[in-house]
This record gives structure tokens, sequence and C-alpha cells, in this order.
């Protein structure tokens, strides 16, 4: 507790600092308070910290029980925690989903909620359950909703005060460009700050793994459970042995769908999967650290994780191995340090081809130049612009959605890749059950997950216009949950492991498919086409 309240001492001074720096320098240039800019700044951080559990509430669908009515072990945890730390015991929620999640929510500790799914029942054993809530309890004893909250205020302050810069300076005569210059600092304090923010929400993460860990007096718990909730390799059991794998209170469970799970994109302890062997013998497994490998060794997660809230699942259990060595007990994973070879070239590959569309459009501004508007003629110099855009476009559709043959795969195999990102896809055919969405309880959630025999990955569901992705989760998602299906797409890691969905073939002979990759190779080819065409008419028409 004291290292934590330090670095959230030094981490808010910090934050504070820079948003008092440019405050008291935009004070001084303009000669005026900017009480207003500020005060509305503060006044919807504190709006959003008073409203947002409610929200929460509203948009899952969670059901309020007593813990015991769910494992009893829990139960037991929950009041252990409570009692020793002196605060109320928070709301317990369950959401009826087979994705394995947990999270917790709140205003402060005495009004705090813990919220799990049915999936993380069902995929963690009985010590892996309560290493998870307790890591829940962690956020709660560290006060994280507030201290995230007052964080999360300077990034929006410091906006504010920068947006109120651009305006004071534009319309000022003397001094205005100091002014702006000013605001410019404010809006690179604002990023700055934004980062610092994430990497106090790691850090959290971090001191809530060790809570968990010293309160169950065992790391490797938390350490197993996370490998089962981030990679995505749960393996499915037959229902006899899932009946077995329940305490009584969630055996009535069942009838209300025990599969219906769902990946996804949460404000949960862990982003991530499931990984069930026979035995539940899950430090011996090799997929679990290939698994890890690409968290420490492909360059994109560096990158990746600078903006996001959790670690990368791999360091987390890396930090939880060394808590066990420190109790002096034997790790459940030795994480890989060193990688075999390098993958900064690949990744150089990968920036090359995500910046096709604008190198594209660089070289078609000055073919346009040198063969149109130099030439009088800026119909030709705008086609030509035009069709490097398109061309820019065309070839990098052409490399990130390779459409050769979807070969038959499984999870666990997709996930021990490391050559693969965002930008390197593999295509992939996966046959397995819709197990629920891709944000447990979101009744709107559109992105779904399918668990085949060796594991669960999220399918990403995109279409041209958002519009469409809402209504399909709207009303046509629910349909897909407890189907076998067989799913198309291109496997993406970023940093989750993910399918981007192609087409789903479902048992009644339906096909459903995903035209994101259609419309943008047709919008591509037509900026290509059409330009190339009027540049064309344009240069025949000058002869």
């Amino acid at each position: 507790m004291a290292r934590l309240a330090l670095h959230s001492f030094l981490t808010l001074g910090l934050l504070f600092g820079l948003a008092f720096a440019v405050m008291v320098a935009l004070m001084f240039v303009l000669g005026a308070p900017l009480s207003l800019a500020v005060a509305g700044a503060i006044i919807l951080s504190a709006l959003h910290y008073l409203v947002a559990p409610y929200l929460i509430q509203w948009f899952h669908n969670i059901e309020w029980m007593a813990p015991e009515a769910v494992d009893p072990g829990i139960a037991s945890l929950i009041r252990s925690v409570c009692h020793q730390r002196r605060i109320s015991e928070p709301r317990f929620g369950l959401i009826r989903d087979g994705n394995p999640n947990a999270f917790t929510f709140g205003h402060y500790p005495g009004n705090a909620r813990v919220v799990v799914t049915t999936g993380l029942l069902e995929v963690c054993n009985d010590e892996e359950r309560r290493a998870v809530v307790a890591h829940e309890m962690g956020h709660i004893v560290h006060w994280d909703f507030v201290v995230m909250t007052i964080a999360a205020t300077v990034p929006l302050v410091l906006y504010m005060i920068y947006r109120f810069g651009i305006r004071a300076g534009s319309g000022r005569r003397k001094g205005g460009a100091v002014v702006l210059l000013v605001a410019l600092g404010a809006f690179i304090a604002y990023v700055i700050s934004e980062y610092i923010v994430l990497l106090l929400s790691r850090v959290r993460e971090y001191y809530a793994d060790e809570f968990s860990a010293e309160t169950v007096h065992d790391p490797n718990a938390l350490a197993t459970g996370l490998v089962k909730i981030a990679y995505g390799l749960a393996r499915s059991r037959p229902p006899e042995e899932k009946e077995e794998q329940l305490v009584p209170a969630t055996a009535s469970l069942k009838p209300f769908g025990i599969f219906d799970a769902t990946f996804g994109k949460s404000m949960a302890v862990a982003t991530a999967g499931a990984y069930g062997l026979a035995g539940d013998d899950v430090a011996t497994s090799e997929r679990a650290v290939n698994a890890m490998r690409w968290d420490l060794w492909n360059p994109w997660a560096f990158f990746m994780e600078l903006r996001s809230t959790h670690p990368l699942p791999a360091k987390r259990i890396r930090a939880l191995a060394r808590i066990a060595e420190r109790m002096g007990q034997p790790p459940a994973y030795r994480v890989p340090e060193r990688p075999p070879e390098s993958y900064w070239d690949e990744f150089g590959v990968d920036l090359l081809v995500n910046a096709l569309p604008p190198i594209g459009l660089l070289m078609g501004i000055a073919g346009g130049i040198g063969l149109g508007f130099a030439q009088a003629m800026p119909v030709t110099g705008v086609a030509i612009i035009v069709m490097g855009l398109g061309v820019g476009m065309l070839v990098k559709l052409a490399l990130t959605y390779p459409r050769g043959r979807f070969e038959e795969r499984r999870v666990a195999d997709l996930v021990g890749e490391v050559k693969v990102s965002a930008i390197r896809p593999i295509p992939a055919r996966l046959e397995g059950q819709v197990i629920g969405r891709g944000i447990p309880g979101l009744y709107w959630g559109d992105d779904l997950v399918l668990q085949d025999e060796s594991g669960f990955i999220l399918l990403q569901y995109r279409q041209p216009i958002g519009f469409l992705e809402f209504l399909f989760g709207l009303f046509r998602a629910e349909g897909f949950i407890g189907q076998r299906i067989t799913v198309e797409g291109w496997y993406r890691r970023a940093p989750v492991p993910y399918l981007e969905l192609w087409k789903a073939y479902l048992p009644n002979g339906d096909t459903h498919t995903s035209h994101n990759w259609g419309v943008a190779l047709a919008l591509a080819i037509f900026l290509s086409g059409g330009g190339l065409l009027v540049a064309l008419l344009g240069m025949l028409g000058q002869m």
C-alpha cells in the first residue's frame, strides 16, 4: 500500500504539475483566469464519475445476488477481505455469459460492485476464481475508482486549456502568437498526460495482481487464471465433466447457457481467453507459453501496450512468477525471455504497408502536378491524385486481406503465431460453437466468440456503416449464440487475438457475410480505375 500510494502520489503530482504549468503560463499571457474552462472540465469529469456506474448497470444484463448463491469460496473471500480492510461488502452481480471475465466498478469502496460471468465460473477452478475476484477486490481496497477519475480529469483540463488558448490566441492581434504557442504546449502536455494516465492504470493492475497473490497466498492461481482468460485457450468439456466442475450453486445456471460466452473489449481484470487441459495441468502447457511469445517479442506489442489500460498478459504472468519465487513457490510458467529471431523486419514491412494509401496520395500529387497542373490540365491533375490514392488503397487491401485458401485451423495454433499483427493476418477457417458476445452482457454487442475443441476466439464483426453493426448486435447476434458454425476470415492480433469475420456458415445453410472488405475494395477500384480513366481522357483530349 505504501509503494502504491507513492506511485499514485508521484503520478498525480506529475499530471497536475503539467496542468498547473500550462494553466499559469496561459493565465499570465492572457491576463485573465481560465476558471470557466477549468471548471467545465472538472464538472464534466465529476459528472462522468457520478453517472458511469449507473450506465454500466444499464448497459449490461447484470443479475444482483448473494455471492453464496454463485460460489461459497468467492463469498468467503469477499467477507474476509472486507473484514480485514474494514470496508463494506461490495454488491455482487452475475452476467450469464460464457465469456470468462470479471470486473468491478463504483464510486468508492463503500458502494463498489463486483461482477463475474458464468464463463469465468466454468473455465476457472476454485482457486483461480478466488484469485480473480481477489484482484477485483484489490481495485476496491486501493480506491482505484477515485484515483483513476482524478487522474483522467487532468488530460481533460489540459485539452480545455488548449481549446481555450486557440480561441483566445486567434482573436488577439497583440500577443496572439504567444497565446497560440502556449496553447500548442497545452496540447502536447495533454497528449503526454494521456499516456501517463494509461501508465498509472497499468501500474495499478500490477498492484491488484499483487494484492490477489498475497490475499490467496498463491500467485500461481491468478497466473493460470490469466492464461485461461487471456489467450482464448479454453478447451470445451463434455457436459458431464462440466457438471462436476461446478459447485452445486453454479450448476443451477446450466439451463441459462453456460456457453453464452464472450471474449472481448472489456473493462475487466483480464481481457482474454481460457486454457483448459485434461486434469487442469496448465502449468506444463507448451501452448500457453507459446501464446505469450507475441506479447514479449512482437514489436507491435510494445507500442500497443502504450495505449492500453492493462499490461499485456504475459508481462503480468511474468510479474506473478517473480512474486511466486519471492514466496518460495515454483512459478506456474517459465516465461521465455529471449526471442529466437528478430521480428523488426516484419514490423518495418507492416509500417510500410499501413502507409501505402498516403504514399500513393503523395505520388499522385507529384504526378498530378507534373502531368496535369503543369500542363494546364487541372482535371487531369486531380484525376492522377485520386488514382494515386486508389492504387495505394488497392495494394494495401491486397496485402492486409489476402484471398488465398482459408486453411482449416484451430484456435490454439493461431494464438501461438508470433508473425501476425493487425496489418499482417493469417487467412483461416474455424469451426466451433458460438458461446456469446464480445462484451459480456452488452445487449447490442455485435462481436461474437467462437469456441472449438482447443480454445475460443473473438469474432470481430465489421460492416462499412457502424449502424449496421449496431443493428446486427441488437437483432441478429443472439440468434448465433449456441449454434455450431463455420467461419472464414483473417486472424489478427492487436494485441488481443481475434478473427476478422468475412463469412459465417450456419447449420441451416444460411451464409452471413461481412461486407467491410468488399466495400473497401470497390471504393479502391473506383478511385484508381476512375482516376486512370479520367486522366487518360484528359490527356487524349489535349492531343
